[in-house]
């Protein structure tokens, strides 16, 4: 309760912080909204030249899409600054996180939001409403559940995955390289449907760097694009965002055990 207080207090002023620029708050906003424009620009051409991708029309794709930003708002509002454990490494300031009687991870996470989050959510919240009017969605009280616990399992798993990333610099002292990398692949996944791409390659975003579970196979189950009868590890997005937690904080916890600082 008391890691939940102090949490609120640390938003609280980093809040306060952004408030002072209030004209990069909305320059910020402006161009997650032409970036994502530009996106989902170039679904829709691919689209019209192909039709569909897989079983996917646009309307579909733009379901897709709007749920990953859903998601991706969420993380980036609250962790969108977990690549900065590296500049913070290198120059040393991480280590007064480790003098203080407080987690270091609640005092990391707690230091910044970022508004370029707010923008990717109200894409995602105009694309979603356009796409469940075109799709016709009529969804009883449990879909309804499930599609928000996958929207919160969604961005869970992408601050597990960003997190692990992060952590590796508690080794090498760089790790923004890879951070990178994980990224890009991710924005990739999100646009697309995962069964247009081969079968190894599935098995890969679904069993060892799952992000197919972020908003793919929630949108199978919720608009019924499964090949035959739903498989029942199709629903797992909220237990595949426990165990990715559960592997990150490990991956946080050793590294922070070894972490001896890098002397400056």
């Amino acid at each position: 309760m008391r890691n939940i207080r102090l949490y609120g207090q640390f938003l609280r002023v980093a809040i306060l912080g952004k408030a002072q620029y209030k004209a990069d708050f909305f320059v910020g906003i402006i161009s997650v909204l032409v970036l994502n424009a530009v996106n989902l620009s170039l679904i829709g051409i691919l689209v019209h030249n192909f039709n569909t991708l897989g079983n996917w029309n646009i309307w579909d794709l733009l379901f897709l899409y709007s749920f990953w930003m859903l998601s991706r708002g969420i993380y980036g509002v609250f962790f969108w600054h977990l690549s900065d454990l590296e500049e913070m490494i290198v120059g040393g300031t991480f280590d007064a996180y480790l003098i203080r009687p407080v987690s270091p991870f609640l005092q990391f996470i707690g230091k910044d939001i970022s508004y370029t989050g707010v923008g990717d959510f109200l894409v995602g919240v105009l694309g979603f409403i356009l796409a469940a009017a075109q799709i016709g969605i009529h969804w009883n009280m449990g879909q309804w559940a499930y599609f928000l616990i996958c929207v919160l399992s969604g961005a869970l798993i992408q601050v597990a995955i960003n997190l692990i990333g992060a952590s590796l610099c508690f080794w090498t002292t760089r790790s923004n390289a890879a951070m990178n990398i994980a990224e890009r692949f991710t924005v990739l996944m999100q646009q697309y449907p995962v069964n247009i791409f081969g079968k190894y390659f599935q098995i890969f975003v679904t069993c060892f760097l799952p992000v197919a579970f972020i908003n793919y196979y929630p949108s199978v189950v919720l608009l019924g694009k499964a090949a035959g009868e739903i498989k029942m590890w199709q629903y797992f997005a909220p237990f595949v965002a426990i165990v990715m937690l559960g592997i990150a904080a490990a991956v946080w916890t050793k590294g922070l055990k070894r972490y001896t600082g890098t002397g400056n």
